[in-house]
C-alpha cells in the first residue's frame, strides 16, 4: 500500500526508524503488523525518498509525524526544499515557503490518507478497538488472531441461534 519494499521495511523497523505499532518483530520468522496511520507515514516516507529527500531528513519528519494523532495527521502537508522537511498545517506557513524563493515539493497528508484509506476499504480486516487487546495476559492481539477469534464468535452465535430456534 505504501510502495516500500519488504527489504525496505525491514530495515526500516530494524533500525527503528519505522517500527510496527501493532506486532512488532519477534526474530525470524514472525510477521509484523502495521497500523494504518503507520502505512500513512510510510507512504510519506516513499514519496519524500522520491523526490530526492534524503534518509536523514525523511527520518526527521517520520520522527514528527509519529507524535502526531491521526486527526493532526490528516491536515498537515509536508514540504521539502531539498535541504529541509517542512510541517505545515495551515495556507500561511506553505505560501511563506513558496515566497522564498526556493524549489518545494509538497505531500498532503489528508490526501495520502484517504488515498490509503480508500485502497484498503475492500481488504479485509478486524476491528480491533472492539476487541480485548490480548488473548491472554502475555501475547497481543494481532489482526490474525483477531480476525479467527471473530470467527469462532460468531459460528457461536449462529450455533446458540439455530439452536433456540
Amino acid at each position: 500500500m505504501a510502495g516500500i519494499t519488504y527489504r525496505q521495511l525491514d530495515y526500516w523497523a530494524r533500525r527503528q526508524i519505522v517500527e510496527p505499532s501493532i506486532t512488532p518483530s519477534h526474530g525470524s520468522g514472525s510477521r509484523r503488523l502495521y497500523s494504518f496511520k503507520d502505512v500513512v507515514i510510510l507512504a510519506v516516507s516513499k514519496e519524500l525518498l522520491d523526490a530526492g529527500i534524503n534518509l536523514q531528513n525523511v527520518t526527521a519528519a517520520i520522527g514528527f509525524l509519529m507524535q502526531c494523532t491521526a486527526e493532526q495527521l490528516e491536515n498537515i502537508t509536508i514540504m521539502c526544499d531539498g535541504q529541509h522537511v517542512h510541517e505545515c498545517t495551515d495556507s500561511e506557513q506553505m505560501v511563506a515557503l513558496l515566497q522564498s524563493g526556493r524549489a518545494v515539493f509538497g505531500v498532503s497528508m489528508g490526501s495520502l490518507w484517504k488515498q490509503i484509506r480508500d485502497a484498503l476499504e475492500h481488504e479485509e480486516y478486524v476491528d480491533l478497538s472492539t476487541m480485548p487487546s490480548t488473548a491472554d495476559s502475555t501475547r497481543p492481539v494481532d489482526d490474525i488472531a483477531a480476525m479467527r477469534m471473530k470467527k469462532k464468535l460468531d459460528a457461536k452465535r449462529q450455533t446458540r441461534t439455530a439452536v433456540s430456534l
